[in-house]
């Protein structure tokens, strides 16, 4: 199933940390994600759904059933016991729908994943923000979403991943690694190859390579000018200080569309804007609006009401999927009446929360 390009999730990074519980398989973390990417609105970290629905969403079905659903419960138990979500279900997880939280207190300030090994001190916390557009590019495969996760952390913090660390985030052999990333230089991904350099023993060595990710059909992304449009960023503090919607002023990419002449205005920006409570940012949203109208180049207006279109498009769908959900709980509820069923609620672990906060290693 296809993400909205505009949303966006946020991804707990000791989710990566190696020889740790909180380590997540690839199924585990591309179940966590859907989740979120399927939170009702109005629910910021809950989500309504079923065994079938994730099968469906997720394209996991195959011939055998029972054993579709016996791994997408074992996933979702398995997530309960590392600590990233809490499970309200009445009944046989199987047969009904059930709620999902997305537990807060391990993205939380005090909360770090440390380690120690080959003498080099390894410290995960924090998160990183995956949007529908990156969500897309996995195509419902987990491996390669933790892919464009590590990448996008790592690349934040200009830190290049050597092939040592991949086996170890993904569990895989060499072997294995190389096969993947050669297949998803064909769909997402970008490798510039280290520089060689000769070390103090005379002996030929290769730097790290960088890792971008980038929709094959688009522009291949430029280092120089990412780099560049990083440092324009800074310019913009002053106006930065002065937004309170934690959003647009921790999404550099949301911020940006608002606030800079130069950047594009699009879906995530505009839905940022339109839902903000921040007076500062809906002046400056509106002012840039006006001018795309204002504009002598006609397609700049059209691009404004273009976005008020999908915007409206947006909030249509949520509006079915809602429709859909109450629907679908209502039959399933005549289902079980019939069927004269009874549920016991189950124990669920109440989880902690906190603000959001910058990740670091």
């Amino acid at each position: 199933m296809k993400m909205n390009k505009g949303f966006n999730i946020t991804m707990p990074n000791v989710a990566f940390a190696w020889g740790t519980k909180y380590h997540m398989t690839e199924d585990e973390f591309m179940i966590y994600a859907h989740l979120q990417f399927m939170r009702q609105g109005g629910q910021w970290n809950q989500t309504l759904t079923s065994v079938d629905m994730i099968i469906q969403y997720l394209e996991l079905k195959t011939k055998n059933k029972q054993r579709d659903k016996e791994k997408v419960i074992a996933n979702l138990n398995s997530l309960v016991e590392k600590g990233y979500i809490t499970i309200d279900c009445e009944g046989d997880m199987k047969k009904v729908f059930f709620t999902v939280k997305q537990v807060q207190g391990i993205l939380s300030t005090d909360f770090a994943v440390e380690f120690e090994e080959d003498g080099k001190n390894r410290r995960f916390m924090g998160f990183t923000k995956i949007s529908g557009e990156h969500y897309n590019l996995a195509n419902n495969e987990g491996r390669a979403l933790m892919v464009i996760t590590y990448i996008t952390w790592r690349n934040n913090i200009n830190y290049k991943v050597p092939k040592s660390e991949w086996i170890k985030v993904l569990g895989i052999a060499k072997s294995t690694l190389e096969d993947w990333f050669n297949d998803y230089k064909e769909r997402f991904l970008q490798v510039f190859e280290g520089s060689h350099y000769i070390n103090e023993q005379g002996q030929i060595r290769q730097e790290t390579n960088s890792h971008v990710i980038a929709d094959k059909g688009k522009q291949p992304i430029n280092l120089e000018e990412k780099s560049k449009k990083a440092k324009t960023e800074s310019f913009l503090g002053k106006l930065r200080s002065q937004v309170t919607d934690i959003t647009v002023m921790s999404d550099d990419e949301i911020f940006m569309q608002i606030f800079d002449k130069n950047t594009f205005l699009e879906f995530k920006g505009y839905k940022a804007w339109k839902e903000t409570t921040c007076k500062f940012v809906k002046t400056n949203g509106q002012k840039k609006l006006d001018t795309m109208r204002a504009s002598k180049n006609h397609i700049a207006g059209k691009v404004a009401d273009k976005l008020e279109r999908e915007y409206q498009e947006y909030l249509s769908h949520q509006k079915q999927q809602s429709e859909w959900m109450e629907q679908q709980m209502a039959r399933h509820d005549d289902v079980w009446k019939s069927n004269g069923e009874e549920f016991i609620s189950s124990y669920v672990k109440k989880e902690k929360s906190s603000d959001d906060f910058f990740f670091e290693d």
